[in-house]
């Protein structure tokens, strides 16, 4: 049995009532709670309302609020499979963040220790920056674009948490607050900062992925 219209607002605002209110997941949900009640209702004698009932009890455990505070900060509590989503995605960018960032950093020093120019490292660096300054831009047109926006998607959230602190060490970084060389601009490099600037660029970059995750949802939402 196909369910109603106004079944599945039934079911859309049961579940902004359980906390779960981004876009994305709750298409997703909509469509596996109401192909579980279509199934019921079709070799059940039951009401709508009481299959309803008891999908959403079966669901209890995925939409019980739940927080992940070293992952995702203190005070942020959502339904379990939202929380877990978030923490999950977070975990595997920190991962790749060290990953590539120490990759690169490895590449880096052996260009530098092959080369042994300053205008080969001068190059690098001018690089890194440039792509510091060019990355805050690219976030702060998203930000704009965003504002505008009337649809609540997990990547959205997630590049509006991190907004703030990525602008502010793109800008950082790109303006060379961040030296990766000595103020003497030897061959030298500092590691530390090098590493550093690495890590944001993944970061930052990142982040305009899932500015352009959203921009895609939104774009699917206008066509349903």
């Amino acid at each position: 049995m196909k369910l109603t219209n106004q079944q599945i607002t039934t079911i859309e605002e049961t579940l902004v009532l359980n906390g779960v209110v981004y876009d994305d997941i709750k298409l997703e949900l909509l469509d596996h709670i109401a192909t579980e009640i279509e199934s019921e209702i079709s070799i059940e004698d039951k009401a709508f309302e009481v299959i309803l009932k008891e999908v959403f009890e079966r669901w209890k455990p995925q939409l019980r609020p739940t927080s992940h505070n070293l992952l995702l900060g203190y005070g942020f509590l959502a339904p379990k499979i939202i929380s877990d989503k978030f923490a999950d995605d977070k975990k595997k960018e920190l991962i790749a963040a060290g990953i590539i960032a120490s990759l690169f950093t490895i590449l880096i020093l052996l260009i530098n220790n092959e080369f042994k120019e300053p205008s080969v490292l001068l190059a690098m660096v001018f690089f890194l920056q440039a792509s510091a300054v060019v990355g805050a831009l690219l976030m702060t047109s998203g930000k704009l674009y965003i504002l505008k926006s009337k649809i609540k998607t997990t990547h959205l959230f997630r590049f509006n948490k991190n907004f703030n602190l990525l602008l502010l060490y793109g800008l950082l970084i790109g303006f060379g607050c961040f030296p990766i060389l000595p103020f003497n601009k030897s061959i030298e490099i500092k590691v530390f900062s090098l590493i550093t600037t690495l890590i944001y660029l993944f970061l930052i970059y990142g982040s305009l992925k899932l500015f352009y995750k959203h921009f895609q949802f939104e774009n699917k939402m206008k066509v349903i």
